[in-house]
């Protein structure tokens, strides 16, 4: 039998070795929120149009939506069972409407970071929060205030505070959006999954990986 040293060995089962080591650690950026309508998703697009490029990172059409609960990098082999714990919280809830009233620049003029639409909590908003944050207490690392919004823009902070001059966002915006499916997304760059390590891309997609209607 000819000799085969420890480097060969090594060398021979490299990638079988690096094959179960991505798959054992596989993970998928997910979380908890609601879908727009696509006549809102289309009039806030159109709203952004004026905004300048240079300045401004819009979200695309598509990319439009309102987070519930931020889960993080997932394991492949319990995104299933976190699908199912999304089901149950939504069999007991009823459909809702959500109130949003204006555009805000986050956090400040002077140190601008994202444009939001802000809406308003009420009472089966809260209620649908608190049994999501039941369902993954053990995700919840420190509890705070929640405001429904819709991320409109990150802001370029150098190009946005050399603008002559800054785009009149409307403070008074008011629409009501009719909430009857919750989903779960997932967060993806355009060459694939977001993985833990590396840097996220300017340019990202949230696909639904499943959709829960309400009652």
């Amino acid at each position: 039998m000819p000799y085969i040293s420890i480097n060969e060995k090594i060398e021979e089962n490299r990638d079988t070795f690096l094959i179960t080591f991505i798959l054992m650690n596989k993970t998928r950026r997910l979380f908890v929120g609601i879908p727009l309508s696509a006549p809102l998703r289309k009039r806030l697009t159109q709203e952004m149009q004026t905004w300048p490029k240079e300045a401004v990172i819009r979200t695309t059409e598509e990319n439009l939506h309102v987070t519930l609960f931020f889960l993080g990098f997932i394991q492949e082999e319990h995104v299933g069972e976190i699908c199912a714990r999304v089901g149950e919280v939504c069999k007991d809830i009823e459909s809702f409407e959500l109130v949003f009233t204006g555009m805000q620049l986050v956090e400040n003029e002077a140190a601008p970071k994202m444009i939001w639409l802000a809406g308003e909590v009420n009472d089966a908003l809260r209620i649908l929060l608190e049994k999501i944050e039941k369902a993954f207490s053990a995700f919840v690392t420190e509890r705070k205030s929640y405001r429904p919004h819709i991320t409109l823009a990150k802001i370029k902070k150098s190009q946005w505070l050399k603008l002559a001059e800054k785009p009149k966002l409307k403070e008074k915006f008011s629409v009501v959006e009719p909430v009857d499916t919750i989903a779960v997304f997932e967060s993806l760059s355009q060459g694939g999954p977001l993985r833990r390590g590396f840097s996220e891309a300017s340019k990202r997609r949230y696909e639904q990986i499943d959709t829960f209607p309400l009652q």
